[in-house]
C-alpha cells in the first residue's frame, strides 16, 4: 500500500454514524458512513483499499474504533 494513502474516520454524527474518508495521493474520497467497525472494513473493501498487507493506516478522530453511537 502506498504511504500516500490513509483513511480518516471522523467523529460521531448526530445519527451515531461516522464518516469515512480515504486520502489517496493528495485527494480526499468520501467512502460513506459507518455505524460500527465492520462497516469501516466494508467501505474500505468496496473502495479497493484492502491489500495482502491489510488496510491502509486509519486515523480515528473523536474516539477510536470502539466509539460508536447506540
Amino acid at each position: 500500500m502506498a504511504d500516500s494513502v490513509y483513511v480518516v474516520v471522523h467523529p460521531l454524527a448526530g445519527d451515531g454514524g461516522r464518516a469515512v474518508v480515504a486520502h489517496v495521493h493528495a485527494e480526499d474520497r468520501a467512502l460513506g458512513i459507518a455505524h460500527a467497525y465492520p462497516g469501516v472494513e466494508e467501505l474500505l473493501r468496496a473502495a479497493g483499499l484492502e491489500t495482502a498487507e491489510g488496510w491502509p493506516p486509519i486515523r480515528w478522530l473523536g474516539g477510536g474504533p470502539e466509539e460508536w453511537g447506540e
